[in-house]
């Protein structure tokens, strides 16, 4: 079945151990990412996938991150 591929994509970094980010910090995230892409906004994004954490370090860094895709 074919599937389009997704207009937003985007990473969201916490400090390890945090509680996932809210949707509203993830829908945020994903608006950001279309504006720089120059998409015209999503209002109401309504469907939308998130896979993590993923325990990741950056400068020595412990760092959790969440990868936020529309679908």
């Amino acid at each position: 079945m074919y599937q389009p591929t997704a207009a937003a994509l985007t990473v969201v970094r916490v400090e390890r151990g945090a509680p996932r980010p809210p949707d509203t910090e993830l829908r945020a995230a994903l608006e950001r990412d279309r504006v720089r892409l120059h998409l015209p906004q999503n209002n109401p994004l309504t469907d939308y996938a998130v896979a993590g954490p993923y325990a990741i370090s950056v400068d020595g860094q412990d760092i959790d991150e969440y990868v936020v895709w529309e679908r």
